[in-house]
């Protein structure tokens, strides 16, 4: 059943991120990651013992806490950094409105 879920997961996730690349709603980096992501899916789907042995040693009581477990923690890393990406453009955007408005009133002021 795990098997099935992850490459169902990974099919999906592949879909979906060809359609936004298609449409130009993402960027290149974000794109390989999710490329990545899909990789390992499909890694996990296809050799079920990594994820046997992973939670074997780092005490998950089954394979599936612990692959549920790894995917909401990659997930939650990229959520990170696209919040400290929104950060950097919300600064740099309130910069470029202040300089615009610098530029209008110094234009205005010399008519």
């Amino acid at each position: 059943m795990l098997d099935a879920l992850l490459i169902f997961g990974a099919v999906a996730t592949l879909v979906f991120v060809g359609v936004n690349i298609r449409k130009s709603q993402i960027k290149t980096s974000d794109a390989v990651f999710w490329f990545v992501f899909v990789a390992c899916l499909l890694i996990l789907a296809l050799f079920p013992q990594i994820a046997f042995v992973l939670s074997d040693l780092l005490g998950f009581q089954s394979p599936s806490n612990f692959v549920f477990l790894a995917i909401v923690a990659i997930l939650l890393i990229k959520e990170f950094t696209a919040s400290v990406e929104i950060a950097k453009l919300k600064s740099k955007v309130t910069y470029l409105v202040q300089e615009v408005a610098l530029m209008e009133d110094e234009r205005e002021g010399r008519k």
